[in-house]
């Protein structure tokens, strides 16, 4: 028997599942318990309807999508396609629900994707024909595109990525139908979510729309798009803008965006200078990720002047070698953040990484970072008083990552930083992981291991397929987990639990 739950209490339920699982096609069999279900289940599965990762037929799918659309769409409308082609089927029905009225996150490729099947589709199955399939497709896009953002009642995020090509008519038919749609686009309060990239001439038009409609958004990407002054008028109208992401080669285009709004600033695949990090002087996180360029010293400079006195998250990423012959600017950088940082990441090419001096970013952390939660970064074998003087100063340390590399004919050992590890008091680290060709040995992990046994807190123990074991760590390992010493262990694919 079905349990006899009110719709609300089934909605907070069937957002719960959207909310947690992988695939928001789980809701797609409660829509079929009865009424009540498909009531509350509804407004969810079409709140984002390109949300779906599996489906057996995707051009049956996308086909469905559109024909729900054309069935909302106003008689007026519909009129217009009939004029055009009269075979259309969905234009002659109404649908059960206001589909378009759910509408919270919109992408406008999928969008045009999903027209593109219905196209397809509609020619092979002769609801429309060659002559008429251009003027069609068009009306279709403009319509309906009116129709979602006239019948939303609370749109939260607009992708407009991916529009430049052949998806370009799409993105010029949003232009026009937000500069000649007076009343009726209220749900643009609410977006939340804005993402765009590309140059092309129809973008500071929907930025010059967007201006008087939204006020609110709270994060943006911005990707491979020069700034204009209408995007600049757009972003000084917003009230809590947040989080940023800028994708562009080219920072002299930001270089005179200044904000104290924005906390979460990720820049990615963005060549020098980095001198404009410096308007963003209120940031907590800081995301640099993809620099795959080779860069002068003074190129590294502007990072090591950076006054970030609230940054609590640093991550930097690249596949280089080279920024690590900069490790005492990032050093000074790090000096600079006035001891609010909790979590360091700092992953790089690691191919010479064993001839390079990490003394001086390990004690500026140690030194900087009282609060310092998670570490992910380089360590050399050697950099005993380095790591001690890192666990002595930051007792808050819960998670610790380290990258140890060897060259062709040399294999670094982890055992001098373990047996550190094993002499101090560390109550609150409950992750160690080993990256890179190093050597660990059996015995100096049962030491570790037994120093802890009163520590009160299990310990999770990973290492990557490049970490030579010798003698029989995995055995060590599950001695202490049925001690209760370890939580997890083995290789970061492949982790054992009790």
């Amino acid at each position: 028997m079905v349990p006899q739950l009110n719709e609300d209490c089934l909605s907070h339920i069937f957002n719960y599942l959207n909310q947690t699982a992988d695939d928001v096609a789980i809701l797609y069999p409660c829509a079929l318990v009865n009424r009540t279900w498909c009531k509350a289940s509804m407004p969810i599965l079409w709140s984002n309807p390109w949300a779906i990762k599996s489906c057996s037929d995707l051009a049956r799918r996308h086909e469905l999508l559109i024909n729900a659309y054309i069935s909302n769409l106003p008689q007026q409308s519909k009129e217009s396609l009939a004029k055009v082609q009269i075979n259309i089927k969905a234009a002659q029905r109404t649908s059960a629900f206001d589909y378009a009225s759910f509408l919270k996150h919109l992408k406008l490729c999928s969008f045009g994707n999903s027209v593109k099947f219905w196209i397809d589709c509609s020619l092979k199955n002769g609801i429309i024909n060659q002559d008429s399939q251009q003027m069609i497709h068009y009306l279709i896009v403009e319509h309906v595109t009116k129709l979602l953002l006239t019948r939303s009642t609370s749109l939260r995020s607009l992708d407009l990525r991916y529009c430049d090509d052949e998806m370009l008519d799409c993105l010029e038919i949003l232009a026009s139908v937000l500069e000649n749609t007076n009343e009726g686009l209220d749900c643009l309060i609410y977006l939340k979510d804005f993402k765009y990239n590309g140059s092309n001439q129809v973008m500071p038009r929907i930025f010059a729309s967007l201006t008087s409609k939204c006020q609110n958004i709270k994060q943006l990407g911005i990707y491979g798009y020069r700034p204009t002054d209408n995007f600049i008028n757009f972003i000084d109208i917003q009230k809590n803008l947040s989080d940023a992401t800028i994708s562009y080669e080219q920072l002299d285009s930001f270089s005179d965006w200044t904000t104290k709004s924005i906390t979460r600033l990720s820049v990615e695949n963005i060549c020098f200078p980095l001198d404009f990090l410096v308007n963003f002087a209120n940031l907590e996180e800081l995301y640099l990720r993809s620099f795959d360029h080779v860069f002068s010293r003074e190129g590294w400079e502007p990072l090591a002047r950076l006054p970030l006195k609230r940054l609590k998250t640093f991550y930097f990423q690249t596949h280089l070698c080279q920024p690590l012959e900069f490790l005492d600017l990032f050093a000074e950088f790090v000096g600079n953040t006035s001891g609010e940082l909790r979590h360091i990441t700092f992953l790089t090419g690691l191919l010479n990484l064993v001839l390079l001096d990490t003394r001086q970013f390990i004690t500026s952390i140690a030194t900087n970072c009282p609060n310092l939660e998670v570490f992910e970064g380089p360590m050399m074998e050697n950099d005993v008083d380095q790591l001690g003087l890192l666990l002595d100063k930051c007792t808050k340390l819960r998670s610790l990552h380290i990258y140890l590399m060897g060259i062709s004919d040399y294999r670094p050992t982890f055992d001098f930083l373990l047996t550190r590890l094993s002499t101090s008091l560390t109550p609150n680290l409950e992750l160690l992981k080993i990256n890179g060709k190093c050597l660990v040995y059996e015995e100096t992990v049962n030491l570790f291991f037994n120093r802890r046994r009163n520590s009160g807190k299990k310990i999770s123990f990973h290492w990557d397929q490049f970490v030579e074991c010798v003698g029989n760590v995995k055995e060590v390992c599950r001695t202490y987990q049925e001690l209760g010493v370890v939580k997890y262990y083995g290789y970061i694919s492949n982790l054992h639990s009790k």
